[in-house]
C-alpha cells in the first residue's frame, strides 16, 4: 500500500497513479507553505514601508509653518540684517 493521508482502514488508494498523484499533491502542499511565508514576509514589509512613509508625511507636515519660514525667507531676511550692519560700520560693499 502506498502511503497516503488516509488512516490504515480508510486508505483507498490501491493503484499506483493514485500514490505518485498524492506524491505531487503533497510537494504542492510544501510549496505553498513556502509561498504562504514568502507572502507573510512581504506583507510585514509592506507594512514597515508604510510606517516610513507616514512618519516622513508627519516630518514634512511639521515643516510648514515658522520652520518653513526659517529655513526659506528667514534665511534671506537674516542676512540682509547682517549687510546693513556691516554696511553702517563700513565693512560691506553695498552702495
Amino acid at each position: 500500500m502506498p502511503d497516503t493521508n488516509y488512516p490504515p482502514p480508510l486508505d483507498y488508494i490501491t493503484r499506483g497513479e493514485f500514490g505518485a498523484l498524492d506524491a505531487h499533491v503533497r510537494d504542492l502542499q510544501a510549496d505553498m507553505v513556502l509561498v504562504k511565508a514568502n507572502q507573510a514576509d512581504t506583507q510585514t514589509d509592506i507594512k514597515s514601508i508604510d510606517k516610513r512613509l507616514d512618519d516622513i508625511a508627519a516630518k514634512l507636515k511639521e515643516l510648514i509653518g515658522w520652520r518653513s519660514f526659517l529655513l526659506t525667507g528667514g534665511i534671506g531676511v537674516g542676512w540682509g540684517v547682517a549687510q546693513g550692519i556691516l554696511h553702517l560700520l563700513g565693512w560691506g560693499t553695498a552702495p
